[in-house]
Protein backbone atom coordinates (compact mmCIF):
# COMPACT_ATOMS: atom_id res chain seq x y z
CA UNK A 1 0.00 0.00 0.00
CA UNK A 2 2.79 2.68 0.65
CA UNK A 3 4.19 1.53 -2.73
CA UNK A 4 1.26 2.39 -4.38
CA UNK A 5 0.53 5.21 -2.87
CA UNK A 6 4.29 6.58 -3.67
CA UNK A 7 3.28 5.76 -7.52
CA UNK A 8 0.14 7.60 -7.09
CA UNK A 9 1.65 10.91 -5.92
CA UNK A 10 5.45 10.69 -7.32
CA UNK A 11 4.54 9.36 -10.97
CA UNK A 12 6.50 9.47 -13.45
CA UNK A 13 9.42 9.94 -11.14
CA UNK A 14 11.32 13.28 -12.98
CA UNK A 15 12.77 15.43 -10.61
CA UNK A 16 14.34 18.73 -11.31
CA UNK A 17 15.25 22.11 -8.60
CA UNK A 18 11.93 24.35 -9.67
CA UNK A 19 12.44 27.76 -10.43
CA UNK A 20 9.92 28.49 -7.63
CA UNK A 21 8.35 26.78 -4.81
CA UNK A 22 4.31 25.56 -6.18
CA UNK A 23 2.91 25.67 -2.81
CA UNK A 24 -0.78 25.32 -2.71
CA UNK A 25 -2.55 27.27 0.31
CA UNK A 26 -5.74 26.25 -0.59
CA UNK A 27 -7.91 22.87 -1.66
CA UNK A 28 -11.41 22.01 -2.82
CA UNK A 29 -13.59 19.46 -1.44
CA UNK A 30 -12.72 17.21 -3.39
CA UNK A 31 -9.23 16.89 -2.62
CA UNK A 32 -9.69 16.84 0.79
CA UNK A 33 -12.05 13.67 0.77
CA UNK A 34 -9.29 11.71 -1.92
CA UNK A 35 -6.53 12.19 0.47
CA UNK A 36 -7.96 11.02 3.74
CA UNK A 37 -9.26 8.18 1.41
CA UNK A 38 -5.67 7.56 -0.02
CA UNK A 39 -4.07 7.18 3.19
CA UNK A 40 -7.34 5.16 5.25
CA UNK A 41 -6.63 1.89 3.93
CA UNK A 42 -2.30 2.51 5.05
CA UNK A 43 -3.55 3.88 8.68
CA UNK A 44 -5.92 0.55 8.43
CA UNK A 45 -3.33 -1.73 7.85
CA UNK A 46 -0.76 -0.06 10.24
CA UNK A 47 -3.01 -0.18 13.37
CA UNK A 48 -3.63 -3.91 12.13
CA UNK A 49 -0.22 -4.87 12.66
CA UNK A 50 0.94 -3.31 15.46
CA UNK A 51 -2.36 -3.19 18.26
CA UNK A 52 -0.45 -5.36 20.29
CA UNK A 53 2.29 -3.10 21.37
CA UNK A 54 1.02 -0.61 24.15
CA UNK A 55 3.14 2.59 22.46
CA UNK A 56 1.56 2.10 18.98
CA UNK A 57 -1.90 4.17 20.06
CA UNK A 58 -4.63 5.42 17.17
CA UNK A 59 -2.87 8.69 18.23
CA UNK A 60 0.28 7.60 17.01
CA UNK A 61 -0.98 6.65 14.14
CA UNK A 62 -1.97 10.19 13.05
CA UNK A 63 1.78 11.61 13.72
CA UNK A 64 3.18 8.44 11.46
CA UNK A 65 0.17 9.44 8.41
CA UNK A 66 1.63 12.96 8.80
CA UNK A 67 5.30 12.38 8.44
CA UNK A 68 4.41 10.30 5.74
CA UNK A 69 2.62 12.97 3.68
CA UNK A 70 4.58 15.73 4.69
CA UNK A 71 7.93 13.76 3.21
CA UNK A 72 5.48 13.37 0.28
CA UNK A 73 4.59 16.48 -0.26
CA UNK A 74 8.68 18.01 0.30
CA UNK A 75 9.18 15.34 -2.48
CA UNK A 76 6.48 16.91 -4.79
CA UNK A 77 8.62 20.30 -4.23
CA UNK A 78 10.85 18.67 -6.64
CA UNK A 79 8.55 17.11 -9.32
CA UNK A 80 7.50 18.17 -12.47
CA UNK A 81 4.08 19.87 -12.44
CA UNK A 82 3.48 18.55 -8.98
CA UNK A 83 2.05 20.74 -6.28
CA UNK A 84 2.58 20.59 -2.24
CA UNK A 85 -0.22 21.38 -0.04
CA UNK A 86 -0.48 21.48 3.41
CA UNK A 87 -3.90 20.89 3.30
CA UNK A 88 -2.87 17.32 1.63
CA UNK A 89 -0.96 16.60 4.52
CA UNK A 90 -3.44 17.03 7.40
CA UNK A 91 -5.71 15.26 5.41
CA UNK A 92 -3.64 12.42 4.33
CA UNK A 93 -3.07 12.52 8.54
CA UNK A 94 -7.14 12.51 9.32
CA UNK A 95 -7.59 9.30 6.85
CA UNK A 96 -4.45 7.30 8.30
CA UNK A 97 -6.12 8.04 11.81
CA UNK A 98 -9.90 7.15 10.71
CA UNK A 99 -8.16 3.75 9.12
CA UNK A 100 -6.37 3.31 13.01
CA UNK A 101 -10.12 4.01 14.66
CA UNK A 102 -12.06 1.38 12.00
CA UNK A 103 -9.33 -0.90 12.54
CA UNK A 104 -9.80 -0.76 16.74
CA UNK A 105 -13.81 -1.17 15.66
CA UNK A 106 -13.28 -4.14 13.62
CA UNK A 107 -11.15 -6.39 15.91
CA UNK A 108 -13.50 -5.66 19.01
CA UNK A 109 -16.37 -6.92 16.93
CA UNK A 110 -14.60 -9.89 15.55
CA UNK A 111 -13.20 -11.03 18.61
CA UNK A 112 -9.93 -12.66 20.01
CA UNK A 113 -7.64 -13.51 16.72
CA UNK A 114 -8.44 -17.07 16.19
CA UNK A 115 -12.01 -16.09 15.95
CA UNK A 116 -11.04 -13.53 13.46
CA UNK A 117 -8.77 -16.99 11.63
CA UNK A 118 -11.73 -19.03 11.48
CA UNK A 119 -14.15 -16.14 10.37
CA UNK A 120 -12.53 -15.15 7.19
CA UNK A 121 -10.88 -18.75 6.66
CA UNK A 122 -7.54 -17.45 6.69
CA UNK A 123 -5.73 -21.12 7.18
CA UNK A 124 -6.74 -21.69 3.78
CA UNK A 125 -3.64 -20.68 1.61
CA UNK A 126 -6.51 -20.01 -1.51
CA UNK A 127 -8.25 -17.95 0.62
CA UNK A 128 -5.03 -15.26 -0.07
CA UNK A 129 -6.13 -15.68 -3.70
CA UNK A 130 -9.81 -14.07 -3.00
CA UNK A 131 -8.49 -11.57 -0.71
CA UNK A 132 -6.19 -10.03 -3.25
CA UNK A 133 -8.65 -9.82 -6.07
CA UNK A 134 -10.46 -7.07 -4.16
CA UNK A 135 -8.15 -4.79 -4.73
CA UNK A 136 -7.39 -5.79 -7.99
CA UNK A 137 -11.07 -5.32 -8.89
CA UNK A 138 -11.21 -2.09 -7.22
CA UNK A 139 -8.07 -0.57 -9.52
CA UNK A 140 -9.74 -2.57 -12.41
CA UNK A 141 -12.95 -0.07 -11.97
CA UNK A 142 -11.22 2.69 -11.41
CA UNK A 143 -8.55 2.55 -14.30
CA UNK A 144 -11.94 1.86 -16.45
CA UNK A 145 -11.91 5.26 -18.03
CA UNK A 146 -15.54 4.55 -19.88
CA UNK A 147 -13.73 2.10 -21.96
CA UNK A 148 -16.19 -0.89 -22.21
CA UNK A 149 -13.09 -3.54 -23.62
CA UNK A 150 -11.43 -2.94 -19.83
CA UNK A 151 -15.20 -3.11 -18.41
CA UNK A 152 -15.00 -6.88 -19.63
CA UNK A 153 -11.83 -7.73 -18.03
CA UNK A 154 -13.60 -7.47 -14.68
CA UNK A 155 -15.89 -10.46 -15.93
CA UNK A 156 -12.59 -12.66 -16.32
CA UNK A 157 -11.80 -11.77 -12.78
CA UNK A 158 -15.16 -12.93 -11.80
CA UNK A 159 -14.81 -16.03 -13.60
CA UNK A 160 -11.41 -16.21 -11.67
CA UNK A 161 -12.65 -16.03 -8.24
CA UNK A 162 -15.83 -18.02 -8.65
CA UNK A 163 -14.17 -20.56 -10.12
CA UNK A 164 -11.85 -20.67 -6.74
CA UNK A 165 -14.40 -20.04 -4.49
CA UNK A 166 -16.79 -22.76 -6.07
CA UNK A 167 -13.24 -25.09 -6.05
CA UNK A 168 -13.12 -24.25 -2.34
CA UNK A 169 -17.22 -24.83 -1.10
CA UNK A 170 -16.64 -28.12 -3.04
CA UNK A 171 -13.25 -29.82 -1.44
CA UNK A 172 -13.04 -27.95 2.22
CA UNK A 173 -16.55 -26.25 3.33
CA UNK A 174 -18.96 -28.55 1.81
CA UNK A 175 -17.02 -32.11 3.09
CA UNK A 176 -16.27 -30.36 6.36
CA UNK A 177 -19.83 -29.07 6.15
CA UNK A 178 -18.75 -25.48 7.75
CA UNK A 179 -20.81 -23.45 4.90
CA UNK A 180 -24.28 -24.43 3.18
CA UNK A 181 -24.16 -23.85 -0.51
CA UNK A 182 -26.11 -21.03 -1.13
CA UNK A 183 -24.14 -18.89 1.62
CA UNK A 184 -20.66 -19.75 -0.75
CA UNK A 185 -22.87 -18.55 -3.79
CA UNK A 186 -24.27 -15.64 -2.04
CA UNK A 187 -20.26 -14.74 -1.03
CA UNK A 188 -19.03 -14.94 -4.65
CA UNK A 189 -21.51 -12.22 -5.10
CA UNK A 190 -20.52 -10.12 -2.32
CA UNK A 191 -17.15 -10.49 -3.23
CA UNK A 192 -17.40 -9.68 -6.49
CA UNK A 193 -19.70 -6.28 -5.51
CA UNK A 194 -17.15 -5.45 -2.95
CA UNK A 195 -14.45 -5.25 -5.55
CA UNK A 196 -16.40 -3.60 -8.27
CA UNK A 197 -18.85 -1.18 -6.92
CA UNK A 198 -16.76 1.94 -8.14
CA UNK A 199 -18.25 1.22 -11.44
CA UNK A 200 -22.32 1.19 -10.00
CA UNK A 201 -22.33 4.39 -11.08
CA UNK A 202 -21.15 3.91 -14.73
CA UNK A 203 -21.90 0.93 -15.38
CA UNK A 204 -24.48 -1.00 -13.66
CA UNK A 205 -24.95 -4.01 -15.85
CA UNK A 206 -21.68 -5.04 -16.21
CA UNK A 207 -21.22 -4.55 -12.49
CA UNK A 208 -24.69 -7.32 -12.35
CA UNK A 209 -23.40 -9.16 -14.86
CA UNK A 210 -20.11 -9.81 -12.69
CA UNK A 211 -21.95 -10.90 -9.64
CA UNK A 212 -24.25 -13.48 -11.59
CA UNK A 213 -21.08 -14.73 -13.41
CA UNK A 214 -19.07 -15.18 -9.87
CA UNK A 215 -22.31 -16.98 -8.45
CA UNK A 216 -22.88 -18.94 -11.01
CA UNK A 217 -19.38 -20.33 -11.17
CA UNK A 218 -19.22 -20.81 -7.31
CA UNK A 219 -22.57 -22.59 -7.26
CA UNK A 220 -21.48 -24.90 -10.25
CA UNK A 221 -18.46 -25.79 -8.84
CA UNK A 222 -19.43 -26.43 -5.41
CA UNK A 223 -22.10 -28.05 -6.25
CA UNK A 224 -20.66 -31.29 -8.10
CA UNK A 225 -19.31 -32.94 -4.97
CA UNK A 226 -16.47 -33.62 -3.56
CA UNK A 227 -13.69 -35.87 -5.34
CA UNK A 228 -12.09 -38.04 -2.52
CA UNK A 229 -8.08 -37.08 -2.48
CA UNK A 230 -6.43 -39.17 0.34
CA UNK A 231 -3.74 -36.48 1.06
CA UNK A 232 -6.64 -34.10 0.99
CA UNK A 233 -4.27 -32.46 -1.78
CA UNK A 234 -7.03 -29.86 -4.08
CA UNK A 235 -5.56 -26.77 -4.45
CA UNK A 236 -3.40 -28.15 -7.11
CA UNK A 237 -6.68 -29.15 -9.47
CA UNK A 238 -8.72 -25.94 -8.37
CA UNK A 239 -6.33 -23.92 -9.49
CA UNK A 240 -5.41 -25.36 -12.95
CA UNK A 241 -9.27 -25.34 -13.09
CA UNK A 242 -9.38 -21.27 -12.27
CA UNK A 243 -6.34 -20.28 -13.97
CA UNK A 244 -6.97 -20.16 -17.84
CA UNK A 245 -9.41 -16.93 -16.63
CA UNK A 246 -6.86 -15.32 -14.90
CA UNK A 247 -4.16 -15.98 -17.54
CA UNK A 248 -6.47 -13.97 -20.72
CA UNK A 249 -7.07 -11.69 -17.95
CA UNK A 250 -3.64 -10.69 -18.34
CA UNK A 251 -2.82 -11.24 -21.48
CA UNK A 252 -5.65 -8.74 -22.66
CA UNK A 253 -4.65 -6.13 -19.66
CA UNK A 254 -0.92 -6.08 -21.17
CA UNK A 255 -1.92 -6.19 -24.86
CA UNK A 256 -4.98 -3.62 -24.26
CA UNK A 257 -3.08 -0.52 -25.55
CA UNK A 258 -2.02 -2.45 -28.83
CA UNK A 259 -5.82 -2.53 -29.82
CA UNK A 260 -5.89 0.62 -31.66
CA UNK A 261 -2.36 -0.22 -33.51
CA UNK A 262 0.77 -1.29 -33.79
CA UNK A 263 4.07 1.02 -34.44
CA UNK A 264 7.62 -0.29 -34.53
CA UNK A 265 9.07 -1.40 -31.64
CA UNK A 266 10.81 0.38 -29.24
CA UNK A 267 11.46 0.83 -25.69
CA UNK A 268 13.03 2.91 -22.81
CA UNK A 269 14.65 2.61 -19.27
CA UNK A 270 12.90 4.71 -17.31
CA UNK A 271 8.76 4.88 -17.88
CA UNK A 272 8.33 6.94 -21.45
CA UNK A 273 6.43 10.22 -21.41
CA UNK A 274 6.49 13.67 -19.41
CA UNK A 275 4.13 14.06 -16.58
CA UNK A 276 1.27 15.54 -18.78
CA UNK A 277 1.58 12.41 -21.02
CA UNK A 278 0.44 10.41 -17.98
CA UNK A 279 -3.17 10.72 -17.61
CA UNK A 280 -5.45 8.98 -13.90
CA UNK A 281 -6.24 6.29 -15.95
CA UNK A 282 -2.32 5.52 -17.17
CA UNK A 283 -1.42 5.40 -14.13
CA UNK A 284 -4.00 3.39 -12.13
CA UNK A 285 -3.79 0.84 -14.95
CA UNK A 286 0.07 0.66 -14.51
CA UNK A 287 -1.05 0.19 -10.68
CA UNK A 288 -3.77 -2.55 -11.90
CA UNK A 289 -0.89 -4.48 -13.67
CA UNK A 290 1.18 -4.48 -10.78
CA UNK A 291 -1.79 -5.56 -8.65
CA UNK A 292 -2.42 -8.34 -10.87
CA UNK A 293 1.22 -9.64 -11.16
CA UNK A 294 1.22 -9.92 -7.26
CA UNK A 295 -1.57 -12.10 -7.47
CA UNK A 296 0.31 -13.92 -10.11
CA UNK A 297 3.32 -14.46 -7.78
CA UNK A 298 1.12 -16.03 -5.26
CA UNK A 299 -0.71 -18.17 -7.44
CA UNK A 300 2.71 -19.54 -8.77
CA UNK A 301 4.03 -19.91 -5.22
CA UNK A 302 1.03 -21.62 -4.23
CA UNK A 303 1.22 -24.37 -7.06
CA UNK A 304 4.47 -25.85 -5.43
CA UNK A 305 3.57 -24.74 -1.72
CA UNK A 306 3.88 -27.70 -0.18
CA UNK A 307 7.12 -28.66 -2.03
CA UNK A 308 9.24 -25.72 -1.53
CA UNK A 309 9.12 -25.20 2.06
CA UNK A 310 11.32 -21.92 2.07
CA UNK A 311 11.03 -18.83 0.46
CA UNK A 312 14.65 -18.94 -1.13
CA UNK A 313 14.51 -21.94 -2.10
CA UNK A 314 11.53 -21.24 -4.68
CA UNK A 315 13.13 -17.89 -5.08
CA UNK A 316 15.15 -18.91 -8.64
CA UNK A 317 12.50 -20.64 -10.33
CA UNK A 318 9.84 -18.03 -8.99
CA UNK A 319 12.35 -15.23 -10.70
CA UNK A 320 12.48 -17.21 -14.01
CA UNK A 321 8.20 -17.59 -14.41
CA UNK A 322 7.95 -14.38 -13.09
CA UNK A 323 10.73 -12.53 -14.72
CA UNK A 324 9.87 -14.60 -18.09
CA UNK A 325 6.30 -13.04 -17.86
CA UNK A 326 7.13 -9.60 -17.07
CA UNK A 327 9.62 -9.28 -20.19
CA UNK A 328 7.28 -11.32 -22.31
CA UNK A 329 4.92 -8.05 -21.37
CA UNK A 330 7.56 -5.26 -21.90
CA UNK A 331 8.33 -7.12 -25.36
CA UNK A 332 4.89 -6.97 -26.50
CA UNK A 333 4.06 -3.18 -25.30
CA UNK A 334 6.95 -2.32 -27.53
CA UNK A 335 4.93 -2.12 -30.37
CA UNK A 336 2.59 0.39 -28.50
CA UNK A 337 2.71 3.46 -30.79
CA UNK A 338 2.29 6.06 -27.89
CA UNK A 339 4.65 4.82 -24.83
CA UNK A 340 6.61 1.53 -25.82
CA UNK A 341 8.40 -0.73 -23.70
CA UNK A 342 9.49 0.33 -20.12
CA UNK A 343 12.44 -1.12 -18.43
CA UNK A 344 11.31 0.85 -15.28
CA UNK A 345 7.60 -0.84 -15.29
CA UNK A 346 9.28 -4.07 -16.17
CA UNK A 347 11.03 -4.66 -12.85
CA UNK A 348 8.28 -2.97 -10.96
CA UNK A 349 5.85 -5.60 -12.36
CA UNK A 350 8.68 -8.37 -11.33
CA UNK A 351 8.85 -6.85 -8.12
CA UNK A 352 5.53 -7.04 -7.61
CA UNK A 353 5.06 -11.03 -8.65
CA UNK A 354 7.84 -11.59 -6.08
CA UNK A 355 6.12 -9.85 -3.65
CA UNK A 356 3.12 -12.29 -3.69
CA UNK A 357 4.41 -14.95 -3.94
CA UNK A 358 6.62 -13.60 -0.27
CA UNK A 359 2.68 -12.71 0.73
CA UNK A 360 2.11 -17.03 -0.08
CA UNK A 361 5.03 -17.71 2.18
CA UNK A 362 4.22 -15.80 5.21
CA UNK A 363 0.46 -16.76 4.51
CA UNK A 364 1.99 -20.06 5.01
CA UNK A 365 4.22 -19.49 8.01
CA UNK A 366 1.18 -18.00 9.30
CA UNK A 367 -0.72 -21.55 9.25
CA UNK A 368 2.19 -23.56 10.41
CA UNK A 369 2.03 -21.06 13.89
CA UNK A 370 -2.06 -21.70 14.17
CA UNK A 371 -0.85 -25.60 13.77
CA UNK A 372 1.85 -25.51 16.63
CA UNK A 373 -0.14 -23.45 19.15
CA UNK A 374 -3.21 -25.83 18.49
CA UNK A 375 -0.97 -29.25 18.62
CA UNK A 376 0.28 -28.92 22.76
CA UNK A 377 -4.23 -28.54 23.31
CA UNK A 378 -4.54 -31.71 21.02
CA UNK A 379 -2.10 -33.25 23.31
CA UNK A 380 -3.92 -32.22 26.41
CA UNK A 381 -7.33 -33.75 24.80
CA UNK A 382 -5.26 -37.13 23.80
CA UNK A 383 -3.83 -37.61 27.46
CA UNK A 384 -7.31 -37.03 29.74
CA UNK A 385 -8.64 -40.38 31.06
CA UNK A 386 -11.32 -41.97 28.73
CA UNK A 387 -14.73 -40.88 30.73
CA UNK A 388 -13.34 -37.30 30.12
CA UNK A 389 -12.30 -37.53 25.97
CA UNK A 390 -16.40 -36.40 24.75
CA UNK A 391 -15.85 -33.40 26.69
Amino acid sequence: MVGITLIITLLPFRFARPDAWRIMWEGTTLDVVANVLLFLPLGFLYRLATRHHRRHSVLRVLWVGAVISATIEVTQLFEVERYSSLYDVLANAAGAWLGAAAADWASGRLGRDEEVVGRLSLELPLMGLVYLMIPLLWLNALANGGDDQHALLSLLIAVFGGSVVGGLQRNHFGPDRQLPLRTAVGGAGIWYLAGSFPLLASKPLFVAAGVVTASALAWWRGSRGSEPRPDRRYEIAVLVTALPAFVAYLLMLAGGPLASGMGPWRGDLGFPGVASEWSRVEILRLLELVAAFTLAGYAVAEHRGRVETRFRTALLRLSVALGGGALMIELLRGFEPELGASAARMLLVFGAGLYGAWLYHLQRRHILLLISRSRPAAARVTNLPSGNVAA
